[in-house]
């Protein structure tokens, strides 16, 4: 067992949920959802189940965090890369593309978010994460209105449209090893090309339907 002390201040807080979404996170990069739990958590962190549980009442907050983070990370890195907007269409494409191969475990937490991760977490704090998402999409939603110029309204559906393709497609060209397998022994031929030439192809083909609205 670590050297744990009980956070007092709202720092100190901060840095115990910090710690715990790093060794959440080192587990997801090893292993699927299903075979974490806080148990496993705690184990990472050397602490016992009732120190964690004074920070996160479920695995599933846990990863509502991680999702927050690697969101903010993603949506940061992509404002940043896009920051010309506007510009052609196939080059705005190519670079959110870019910027999302960058964050795949962006990706792996969305791929999972609404039929898992926000299955079990409290309506307290789904409200606290969706307040969140909300506020950090604000950034994004105006460079795409500059981008295709459209409303905000407009804007916020492309985002999203943009937003739950990203997921299918990764898992698509970075499938698991044994899902690979078993489409070598079922005769299929193997994926070609890139999730971000796809991705980028897709994202310009929103792009120009969202311009011509």
């Amino acid at each position: 067992m670590s050297d744990y002390q009980r956070a007092r201040s709202p720092e100190q807080k901060a840095e115990r949920m910090d710690a715990i979404m790093d060794a959440a996170e080192g587990l997801f990069r090893e292993l699927p959802y299903h075979e974490i739990n806080m148990g496993l958590i705690a184990k990472e962190l050397g602490w016992s189940r009732s120190n964690l549980y004074k920070y996160a009442a479920t695995q599933e907050e846990v990863f509502l965090g991680l999702h927050n983070r690697a969101n903010r990370a993603f949506l940061e890195d992509v404002v940043s890369a896009l920051s010309d907007a506007p510009m052609d269409h196939a080059a705005f494409a190519k670079g959110w593309a870019t910027a999302a191969g960058r964050h795949p475990e962006f990706l792996r937490y969305q791929d999972i978010l609404i039929a898992i991760i926000e299955s079990n977490a409290s309506l307290e704090r789904l409200v606290e994460f969706k307040r969140s998402f909300a506020e950090m999409s604000e950034p994004v939603n105006e460079l795409l209105q500059r981008q295709a110029g459209c409303n905000a309204e407009q804007a916020h559906e492309l985002y999203l449209q943009l937003l739950y393709q990203a997921p299918g497609l990764y898992n698509h060209y970075h499938c698991a090893e044994r899902t690979a397998e078993a489409m070598r022994l079922a005769g299929l031929p193997p994926t070609e090309g890139t999730f971000e030439a796809a991705y980028a192809d897709f994202a310009k083909m929103c792009l120009d339907h969202a311009s011509e609205r």
